[in-house]
């Protein structure tokens, strides 16, 4: 009965430790979903700023060609070989940047698609991840409400079952639980206690068999008990 009053200690030990848990790995959850959309609008706003600066570029290319027409125009209209060379200068200036932003406008374009596909990418595992969470997160979310109806079942069984043993067997016990929450009474292992492993006299096994008195391991202070087969 001392080991069936510790299989139920055992699961309330677990449930308490589940009430606090469990409010960790949906907080964990929460983080990895909050990573996933981070990570989202981080290459969401990597896209937005390749084409922004693509868009800057062509302005600048078209303002560059504009101004070209301008001095070409302008050509028909000089009157000195200065005023000619220093126009043409100028001409060949614009030239190079009019090459300039179009070599820029192409690698961004190449840039720009590369990060449209990696963000498809992203959406995809992102909405696969993010629906991964939502259900992990509400079957846990269910899980902590059942707890305190769980923890109520298992302390009415645990009333009535120490009800069935001797009270001061149950205090011993519930004395010794507070030193070894989970494992209070252990069997026997090899003419040993079955927690520390520590050696036991044959005369003090010779009473544990008999099950008059609660008889505890010198050592580290468990309940023993020999194995059923063995009693």
């Amino acid at each position: 009965m001392l080991f069936q009053l510790q299989e139920i200690d055992q699961r309330l030990h677990e449930l308490e430790r589940l009430k606090f848990d469990i409010p960790e790995r949906i907080g964990a959850l929460d983080r990895k979903d909050e990573e996933i959309s981070t990570r989202l609008k981080a290459a969401q706003e990597q896209l937005e700023a390749l084409q922004k600066e693509r868009r800057q570029q062509e302005r600048d290319l078209q303002a560059a060609q504009d101004q070209i027409k301008k001095y070409m125009g302008q050509l028909l209209q000089v009157k000195t070989n200065k005023e000619y060379d220093a126009m043409q200068h100028e001409i060949a200036v614009y030239k190079i940047r009019i090459g300039e932003h179009e070599d820029a406008i192409l690698k961004l374009m190449e840039a720009a698609e590369t990060a449209s596909q990696t963000l498809e990418e992203m959406s995809r595992e992102a909405t696969a991840g993010q629906e991964e969470c939502r259900t992990a997160r509400t079957q846990l979310q269910e899980r902590l409400s059942a707890i305190d109806d769980d923890v109520a079942v298992r302390l009415d069984e645990r009333k009535r079952m120490a009800m069935k043993i001797e009270i001061r067997v149950v205090q011993t016990y519930d004395r010794v639980c507070r030193g070894h929450q989970t494992d209070a009474v252990v069997y026997l292992k090899k003419g040993a206690c079955g927690g520390c492993y520590r050696v036991i006299p044959l005369q003090v096994i010779a009473e544990i068999r008999k099950m008059t008195r609660v008889i505890t391991c010198e050592a580290c202070g468990r309940i023993l008990a020999t194995e059923p087969e063995l009693g």
